[in-house]
């Protein structure tokens, strides 16, 4: 599945996008500029044209804080959103309780809550700068661990680490996959990357796309080309 990241300065750019690709898939991500800029009637109006969303916005604080905000985000109709692993077992147990008993509180489903492990544009020399000495597929499959122990739905990683996660941790804990770049397209802040089809060949469940369909000629054509090289595995 494929999750087209919105990083918009404008409700205007981000909608008509929207409406540009989403015969081709349903899944939006919705990410720091965005939501800053336009709150919640962004979810709102993405919600409205019969899409999903993914509140990418990597909740990190303490967990009353976090509660607090996922309040927002369950009431706005989120179909996903995330908090850092780095926050720690009872940090990620705590929003993952509040998540489930606020949106039965409210009659509504509770969004898939996922934990961003290590970003896609670090590498093991960025963790040993602060402090990590475990690699990056090590420190992963460890935060990993502590979501799924904490009762989350799943993980942010690379696509490079998906298949340990699921050799671990079994093929139902999702892996939502940045970094991923086809091979027509700059790699760009990106270290981490992986390709749409190795990512499917990896197991990844969604991958998220940004810059090679938003700023490519015609993001239609863009989303299209992606979609038909990952089907072609199928044939």
């Amino acid at each position: 599945m494929i999750i087209v990241a919105l990083d918009f300065d404008s409700a205007e750019k981000a909608l008509n996008l929207v409406d540009t690709v989403k015969e081709y898939t349903p899944y939006f991500k919705v990410g720091l500029e965005l939501f800053s800029r336009c709150g919640t009637s962004i979810v709102k109006e993405i919600s409205d044209r019969s899409c999903k969303v993914f509140l990418d916005l990597k909740y990190h604080d303490i967990p009353n804080t976090v509660k607090s905000a996922a309040k927002v985000a369950i009431e706005a109709g989120v179909w996903m959103y995330n908090i850092h692993a780095l926050g720690g077992y009872e940090f990620m147990k705590s929003v993952a309780e509040f998540n489930r008993e606020y949106a039965e509180k409210i009659g509504v489903k509770p969004p898939l809550l996922i934990a961003v492990t290590v970003l896609t544009s670090l590498s093991n020399e960025d963790l040993r700068l602060v402090g990590i000495e475990s690699d990056v597929d090590a420190e992963v499959l460890r935060l990993a661990e502590l979501a799924k122990k904490a009762g989350l739905d799943g993980v942010v990683c690379s696509a490079k680490e998906v298949r340990k996660i699921k050799e671990n941790l079994g093929e139902d804990f999702i892996t939502v996959t940045p970094g991923i770049r086809p091979s027509w397209a700059a790699k760009n802040d990106q270290k981490r990357v992986v390709t749409p089809r190795d990512a499917v060949k990896l197991g990844t469940d969604y991958m998220v796309i940004g810059r090679p369909i938003t700023r490519a000629p015609s993001p239609a054509e863009a989303t299209k080309r992606i979609l038909d090289e990952i089907n072609s595995l199928e044939v």
